[in-house]
């Protein structure tokens, strides 16, 4: 198919084995015999018997050639007697996407070789303004590169692969953990159900919220496909109001408020921080509201600065005590909470001003991005 031309040549680029380096491969698509003559002249001065010169006249029979054949680049012209300009490129492409074409153009257009390229040509030359040893260098680079770039794409592609299989094997893993907490909570309820001892049941509820929020933490790490930081956001306002249903609060009773910014914290904080609302919460939600008082809740959690964060919880509740010292409770949930602040590297704070009032302040860096402009 199409007319064998063989005379002096290149060695290819692709193997460098002396003596035993394979003939190169080229098809000329070009339907003026005189410049294929030309071409055969360009490689004249190259080493003997280093290529295959093989030359079509017609698009239609290079895109049979290329189904059956594999050259080892394909010279085009961008005229052809059934195909025109970038079209030819294209489907020349799309024929072979792994033979490298070099674009040969009797027009000096740089719109038309702008398109190729970005079509994948690997290279281009102009008819007429072509050096005796310019087209066998154009082909060793053309060569060279479109190796480069495949050999690129192979590696993105297998890092792409491997990158999901990661994600796949990270989403498994956290739905498996928040259903595995899920059972030990189901556990604990079932438990309490064979408790008559109320503060033993009470207990139980607390070590079933501990764990539920930790469940939360890792719902919602799976659900946003993002497996190294947590949308904040979306955790308290899912977590928070089934915390306050496990109480068994009527909704009319109790509200709660959000003052929450669009923030992702990493696991590492994420779950400390939804242990410290937990217990703030689940707090107010014991001792703010005796004897079915109502009121409300609010879970702020904010930037203080680019470099700090603040959570905190309130309640219009009855209030605490004068002479009151959370430090000095007993209380395992308080303690938790100053705990947890330290293992963040930051303070907890009880204010009083109108509401009784938690803050928990500790070390977060934005993201450049979010910092506010001097």
């Amino acid at each position: 198919m199409g007319t064998q031309i063989s005379t002096g040549g290149f060695a290819a680029p692709r193997q460098w084995q002396a003596m035993t380096t394979p003939p190169l491969h080229i098809l000329v698509v070009e339907d003026d015999p005189v410049d294929v003559l030309l071409l055969r002249e360009m490689f004249s001065a190259e080493r003997r018997d280093s290529y295959q010169l093989s030359h079509l006249s017609s698009l239609g029979k290079a895109l049979s050639y290329l189904t059956e054949c594999s050259p080892d680049i394909v010279i085009l012209d961008l005229g052809l007697p059934d195909g025109d300009g970038i079209d030819n490129v294209r489907l020349v492409r799309r024929a072979a996407p792994h033979i490298p074409v070099v674009v040969l153009t009797g027009r000096d257009d740089d719109h038309s070789v702008a398109q190729a390229m970005r079509e994948g040509a690997q290279d281009y030359l102009v008819k007429g303004q072509i050096e005796n040893r310019a087209l066998p260098h154009a082909l060793r680079h053309a060569i060279e590169r479109f190796s480069l770039h495949a050999e690129a794409a192979r590696t993105n592609l297998e890092l792409e692969r491997r990158i999901r299989e990661k994600d796949t094997l990270l989403s498994e893993i956290h739905h498996r953990v928040k259903n595995n907490l899920q059972v030990i909570s189901s556990l604990l309820g079932l438990e309490s159900d064979r408790i008559s001892d109320t503060n033993v049941v009470g207990m139980l509820q607390t070590v079933q919220d501990r764990i539920r929020s930790m469940a939360f933490i890792h719902q919602t790490l799976y659900q946003s496909k993002d497996f190294t930081n947590v949308d904040f956001k979306a955790f308290l306002q899912s977590f928070v109001p089934t915390l306050v249903q496990s109480y068994s609060i009527h909704p009319d009773r109790m509200s709660v408020v959000f003052e929450v910014a669009d923030v992702k914290l990493p696991i590492d904080a994420a779950i400390p921080c939804g242990l410290i609302v937990n217990e703030l919460v689940s707090n107010a939600l014991k001792h703010a509201f005796p004897m079915g008082r109502s009121g409300t809740i609010r879970v702020s959690f904010m930037h203080d600065g680019d470099r700090h964060a603040l959570i905190s919880v309130s309640d219009d509740g009855v209030g605490i005590p004068e002479g009151f010292d959370p430090q000095n409770l007993k209380s395992l949930g308080i303690q938790l909470v100053y705990l947890l602040a330290g293992q963040l590297g930051g303070s907890a704070t009880l204010e009083r001003s109108g509401s009784t009032r938690f803050v928990v302040r500790f070390p977060f860096e934005l993201p450049r991005a979010e910092r506010k402009t001097s």
